[in-house]
C-alpha cells in the first residue's frame, strides 16, 4: 500500500486546524472558530485545505446551534469546489429541518453527482449513497403530490 507524505510546508498551513480540532473537542468552540478562521487564509481559494476548513466550521456552528452560520459554512464549502459527499449530506439535513424540501432534495441529487467524482473509498461511496437515496426519499415523502 503506498504511503502518502505530506509536504512540510501543508503540514505547516495545517497546524491552526488541528488545534482547533483540538480546541473543538474540549468544547472550546469560539477558540476553536478563531483558529480555523487562521487557517483559511493559508490556503488557496478553491483548495481541499479550505474545503475541510469550512466543513469544520459548520460541524462547529452546528454544535454552538447557530445553524445559518452552519448552512453559510458549508455553503461555501460548495463555493470552493467540495468533492465530499459530507459537505452535501450536512446541507441536505439542514434544508430538511428547516422543511426546504426543494432545496433539500437538490443538495441529497448533487451529494449523488458528487460521488462518481469524489476520493472515497467504495465502503464509503456505497454508505453515502445509500445516505443520500433514504434522504431522498424521506424528502419525497414530504414533499406535496404534483
Amino acid at each position: 500500500m503506498p504511503k502518502t507524505e505530506i509536504p512540510p510546508d501543508v503540514m505547516e498551513a495545517l497546524n491552526p486546524v488541528i488545534e482547533g480540532q483540538a480546541l473543538f473537542l474540549r468544547g472550546q468552540y469560539l477558540e476553536a472558530e478563531a483558529m480555523y478562521i487562521q487557517a483559511l487564509d493559508q490556503f488557496p481559494k478553491r483548495s481541499g485545505g479550505r474545503v475541510l476548513i469550512y466543513n469544520k466550521l459548520g460541524i462547529l456552528y452546528e454544535k454552538m446551534g447557530n445553524i445559518d452560520r452552519a448552512l453559510d459554512s458549508y455553503e461555501k464549502s460548495v463555493k470552493e469546489g467540495a468533492l465530499t459527499p459530507f459537505t452535501y449530506q450536512r446541507l441536505c439535513c439542514i434544508h430538511l429541518e428547516a422543511g426546504r424540501l426543494p432545496q433539500a432534495l437538490d443538495c441529497a441529487q448533487q451529494g449523488i453527482k458528487v460521488l462518481k467524482k469524489s476520493r472515497t473509498k467504495v465502503p464509503e461511496e456505497i454508505y453515502f449513497w445509500f445516505i443520500f437515496q433514504k434522504l431522498k426519499w424521506k424528502i419525497k415523502r414530504r414533499l406535496p403530490s404534483s
